[in-house]
């Protein structure tokens, strides 16, 4: 099953049901296997009336996995949890709705549902992920705000991850532009994290921006969710640019998945050979993966010539 026929159910009765939201808000249960078991029972409703040894003659899910679908679609709330988010301005998107966002139907492994405080994600634009180190340099800073401003105000939506150093100051430039930004976040959007955006947070919201989690509203950040939380950042966009990070970081990560599960593009921008944060970008420009730029303008003229042949294609 390819990522873009999991996404969307063709039978409108099944798209955003009760049942349906019920199976994609359990935990640890995607899409693809909620697409998979509503294939083998024949309706939502039915899956949740399945017991633990229904579940395991469904092919692929052995026993083990039977009995943590099982607990797992047993513990689900959806009610609690759209009440909750309702408390903070914020509504819960599924993967089989129009709003879905459809880049996110083409990745290997799309959030069964998305957690949305702000504008809408489909009919905004070209859309690039810009990400980068927390431990930043000036340098990094500089450019992050010198590609994040033209790219802006360009009128490309700029994806990032909300953290510390690079990616604030990438949100923040862009705003300064008049662009619009989206922040996916490695915690419930209950759970402001880092607690000092806040204010960033709700700017980018009131300017027309969006803040993301596929995480339960009050989910506290843990180390584990921001690697999960990349394969969304880079999944909203077309490419990843990578402004510094040293060889092992969340941003090499993210533009490396881009890259060999996405099938996304993605650049880097040189740096100096003596500061180790900008060895990533070095080493994936050297080992061919990533592309070099060195301007805005360059990067705007490749996005210019080759979006259209980009979207036709995807």
């Amino acid at each position: 099953m390819s990522a873009s026929d999991s996404c969307r159910s063709s039978d409108p009765e099944l798209q955003t049901s009760a049942a349906m939201l019920r199976l994609l808000t359990a935990d640890g249960v995607g899409p693809a296997t909620v697409q998979m078991l509503v294939s083998h029972f024949g309706h939502p409703k039915q899956v949740l009336q399945a017991n633990t040894g229904q579940l395991s003659q469904v092919d692929g899910i052995n026993p083990e996995a039977a009995s943590l679908i099982h607990d797992s679609i047993a513990a689900s709330n959806p009610e609690k949890e759209l009440s909750r988010l309702h408390s903070i301005g914020a509504r819960m998107i599924a993967w089989d709705e129009l709003e879905y966002p459809s880049s996110l139907c083409r990745i290997p492994d799309p959030p069964g549902v998305l957690r949305i405080r702000g504008g809408g994600l489909n009919g905004s634009g070209l859309a690039v992920a810009m990400v980068g180190t927390r431990r930043c340099s000036a340098y990094g800073r500089r450019q992050a705000a010198r590609f994040a401003a033209a790219l802006g105000g360009a009128g490309v939506t700029i994806v990032s991850g909300g953290a510390r150093g690079i990616d604030a100051e990438i949100h923040r430039a862009c705003l300064r532009a008049g662009g619009r930004t989206v922040a996916v976040l490695g915690s419930g959007l209950g759970q402001v994290y880092p607690p000092e955006h806040a204010d960033l947070f709700d700017e980018i919201v009131e300017t027309g921006g969006s803040l993301i989690s596929e995480l339960p509203v009050w989910q506290p950040p843990r180390p584990w969710q921001f690697p999960r939380r990349n394969r969304i950042i880079a999944g909203l966009s077309v490419g990843v640019l990578v402004v510094e990070a040293p060889r092992r970081s969340g941003a090499m990560i993210t533009a490396r998945l881009a890259v060999e599960e996405q099938g996304r593009e993605s650049w880097a921008i040189p740096g100096s050979v003596e500061q180790p944060s900008m060895a990533g970008c070095h080493a994936a420009i050297a080992e061919g993966w990533c592309a070099l730029v060195d301007s805005p303008e360059s990067l705007l003229q490749w996005l210019d010539d080759h979006w259209r042949l980009w979207s036709d294609q995807r």
